[in-house]
Order: C-alpha cells, then structure tokens, then sequence
C-alpha cells in the first residue's frame, strides 16, 4: 500500500469537506441572523404557534425545528446549537425539538431519495411526521417545564 498517497487523499478530502461544509453553513447562520433581526422569523414561527403551545414549547423553539426539519440534523445543528449557546431555548425546548427531529429531520432530502427508491413521498413524510409527533408529545408529558415541576416538588 501507499500509504503516503492515502493519508494525501485522506488530507485532501477532509479539506474540501471542510470547506464545502464552510460554504453551507456560514451563510446559512448569516441568512438566520438576518431572518431573526428582521423579525421575518417571528412571522414564520407565528403560523407553528398552536403547535409549539400544545406541548409547552416556547415561540422560540419553532427556528431550530424548521431548521432541522428542512435542512437536516447535519446543517440544522448549527442552528440548533446557537439557539442553545445563547439561551434562547430552556433545556426542554432543545430536548423536545431533538426528539421531534430524530425521528423527523431532513424532509425534503430524505424524502426525494426515498421516492428515487420508489416509496410513496405523501405516506413517508405522514408517517415521519406523526411519529415524531407522537413521540414529541410523549416526551412534553413526561419533562414537565420547570416552573410547574418547582411547583410540584417543593424544596
């Protein structure tokens, strides 16, 4: 084997993952920066505001979930973890949000090669969707918010 040549492609890939990666994900936080400072956001988490209020999340929850949901875990977590670094988001925001997302990430893209394979797109994206769902709604039940677990358990 040549090992010189394979740590060079190893080098040379990881580099132009990099910066592809690089490509995708900085204007893409640049993009939601500018989304949240024009208030366009508010807007867009506003039509999810009966969702986000059945299982007790908060208004703020609703960005990093459309963006998992639509752009994956991989370039979603860059949203998700700026929501979580600067405390927009209470722990069990960002725990339901990655529950629903584990089950229910990358819609378009997953959905598209799915179809590819011959899967009916409408029956996977309902059943992702009422999985995560369910899940979702589980998970609210059983992480109470912390002002009625303080409530409940007095110290």
């Amino acid at each position: 084997m040549d090992w010189p040549l394979i740590a060079r492609e190893i080098l040379t890939n990881s580099a132009r993952i990099a910066l592809v990666l690089c490509g995708i994900i900085i204007p893409l936080m640049t993009g939601l920066a500018l989304l949240r400072d024009s208030h366009l956001l508010d807007r867009v988490a506003g039509f999810l505001q009966p969702v986000m209020r059945r299982f007790n999340l908060s208004n703020r929850a609703a960005y990093p979930l459309l963006a998992g949901l639509f752009l994956g875990i991989v370039f979603g977590s860059g949203v998700i973890i700026s929501f979580a670094r600067d405390g927009s988001l209470t722990k069990r925001d960002l725990m339901l949000v990655l529950v629903f997302l584990g089950i229910c990430h990358s819609i378009i893209e997953d959905t598209v090669v799915f179809i590819a394979l011959g899967a009916n797109g409408w029956i996977l994206i309902a059943v992702r969707i009422i999985l995560a769902a369910m899940a979702a709604f589980i998970a609210s039940i059983l992480i109470r918010p912390r002002t009625e677990a303080a409530t409940l358990n007095p110290k």
